[in-house]
C-alpha cells in the first residue's frame, strides 16, 4: 500500500518535493491556504491584465535546478528574458534570467501534474495520533491519516505548525524574513523610459520593472511592477493598501521623471514574508523520528532555485525514510 503524505504549502518548494514523492510511488496531497498555488511565483492579474508579484525572474546556478529549467523552457513554460536597457555587467547578468510564460505561475505545472492538490485550506494544526498525523484546517475540518509531513512555507509560519517539535521549530528562531509591498500599475499609453528594469532607485524603491515586456506577455501600454524596500515595508506594514499604491506610484513617477499620468488600475499587496534576510544555513530539516520535514527558500538563500533544491532533496530524504 503507497505511502502517503501531507505537504503544507503549493509554493516551489512544496511541490517540488511533491513530484519526487509521487514519482516514488507515494500518495501525495498539497494543502494551499490561497485560492491559488505558486507562493511567490504565483500571477496575479489586475483587470485582463496579467502581474508577476513576487519573483521578477529565475537564476539557475545549481545542476538540479538548471535541469528543471531546460525541461519547462523545451515545454514552453518558461522563456529566457533579456531586458532592454542593460548595458554593461548588468546585461551579462541578464542573459541568465528566465521567466514563466505567459506568467511566473507556469513554472511550476509540471510540478503539480498528478498530485492532489487542496486550494484554499489554511493548516492550523498539526496532531499525531496512533495512526499517523492529523492536519486540522480553520473551518475546523481535518484531514489524516498521514505516514508523513512536509511543511513548505515561510519560516514564520513553519515554526508555528511544527512547535511542539523542538527539533524542528528551535534552528527556524535564526531565520529572519522581511516583508515587501508590491505594487501592480495598469497604464493605458506607454510612459516610461526605454528601459524594462529598474532596481535600488531610492530608499523607497527596491525595484521597478515593465511586466508586459518579458516573453509571452501582451497588453497595451504600460503594466508596471513595483516593489518597495524591505525597511520601508516593515515601517507601513499595517497601512491601507490603497495608500500605499498612491504613494509608491508617486515615488516612481518622480524617480524616473514621468508625465503626469493616472493610472488605469492600481493594486498593492503585502508580501508578509517576502524576502529572506538570514537564512537557516541548510538545505532542509527533516525529523525521522516525528516523519516531519521542513524546507523552502529561506533554507538556503531567497532565490527560487534555492526553493526548488531544497524541496527536491527533502523529498529524497523522506521517500527512504518512508522506505
Amino acid at each position: 500500500m503507497p505511502k502517503s503524505v501531507a505537504v503544507i504549502g503549493a509554493g516551489l518548494a512544496g511541490l517540488s518535493a511533491a513530484r519526487v514523492l509521487r514519482r516514488a510511488g507515494c500518495y501525495v496531497e498539497v494543502f494551499e491556504r490561497d485560492r491559488t498555488i505558486g507562493g511567490r511565483l504565483a500571477t496575479t492579474r489586475l483587470g485582463l491584465s496579467a502581474f508577476d508579484t513576487g519573483a521578477q525572474y529565475l537564476t539557475a546556478r545549481s545542476s538540479t535546478f538548471s535541469k528543471y529549467v531546460d525541461e519547462i523552457v523545451g515545454a514552453g513554460y518558461a522563456a529566457r528574458w533579456q531586458p532592454r536597457g542593460a548595458t554593461g555587467a548588468a546585461a551579462a547578468t541578464m542573459q541568465q534570467w528566465f521567466v514563466g510564460t505567459p506568467g511566473m505561475s507556469s513554472v511550476l505545472r509540471p510540478l503539480a501534474e498528478s498530485v492532489r492538490i487542496h486550494t484554499g485550506q489554511r493548516v492550523h494544526t498539526m496532531e499525531r495520533r496512533d495512526k499517523g498525523w492529523y492536519l486540522w484546517f480553520e473551518d475546523q475540518s481535518t484531514q489524516g491519516p498521514f505516514h508523513a509531513v512536509i511543511v513548505a512555507v515561510p519560516a514564520p509560519e513553519a515554526q508555528l505548525l511544527v512547535g511542539r517539535l523542538d527539533r524542528l521549530a528551535d534552528p527556524l528562531n535564526r531565520v529572519r524574513m522581511s516583508p515587501c509591498w508590491a505594487v501592480m500599475v495598469r497604464l493605458d499609453v506607454s510612459v516610461m523610459p526605454d528601459q524594462d528594469v529598474f532596481s535600488d532607485m531610492t530608499e523607497t524603491i527596491r525595484w521597478v520593472s515593465r511586466n508586459n515586456a518579458k516573453p509571452g506577455r501582451s497588453g497595451r501600454g504600460d503594466n508596471i511592477l513595483i516593489h518597495a524596500s524591505p525597511t520601508w515595508s516593515r515601517e507601513t506594514e499595517d497601512a491601507d493598501p490603497e495608500s500605499i499604491a498612491e504613494d509608491l506610484w508617486a515615488e516612481v513617477s518622480h524617480a524616473l521623471g514621468l508625465p503626469p499620468t493616472r493610472p488605469a488600475q492600481m493594486a498593492a499587496h503585502l508580501w508578509k514574508h517576502g524576502l529572506v534576510d538570514i537564512s537557516l544555513g541548510e538545505t532542509f530539516m527533516f525529523s525521522t523520528e516525528d516523519m516531519v520535514g521542513v524546507c523552502g527558500d529561506w533554507c538556503l538563500g531567497r532565490l527560487a532555485e534555492h526553493a526548488f533544491d531544497s524541496g527536491a532533496r527533502l523529498g529524497k530524504v523522506a521517500v527512504e525514510a518512508l522506505s
